[in-house]
């Protein structure tokens, strides 16, 4: 009785994937999520709105082989100093890393 115990709970950890990695995404995904982090870093711990989707989906080619990719920003939204701006990145893939290195990044008002 104690083995199926054990190899039940074992099935269902399984199942849950819990093996610490990040869960890989298309190349657009990783872009956008870089340009996320990027974003984060540069607004001091401000809240912020920013549409994943609609970044990641604007990936377009830039030069060298770069890739940039542009969607809104509402940093601190429903506040009174609530600022819209776009949010402009550009990342470079490699092969030695999962994720792209950014390259260039602004907030365009």
């Amino acid at each position: 009785m104690r083995t199926w115990v054990v190899i039940s709970m074992a099935a269902a950890l399984a199942a849950c994937g819990g093996g610490g990695e990040p869960a890989a995404g298309t190349p657009n995904e990783l872009a956008a999520k870089a340009c996320e982090e990027a974003s984060t870093s540069r607004l001091d711990g401000k809240l912020y709105e920013l549409d994943m989707a609609a970044l990641a989906a604007s990936m377009a080619d830039a030069p060298n082989g770069e890739k940039y990719l542009t969607a809104p920003i509402v940093i601190e939204p429903g506040l009174t100093s609530e600022v819209k701006q776009i949010v402009e990145c550009t990342v470079r893939f490699s092969d030695a890393k999962p994720a792209p290195d950014v390259v260039g990044f602004r907030f365009n008002w």
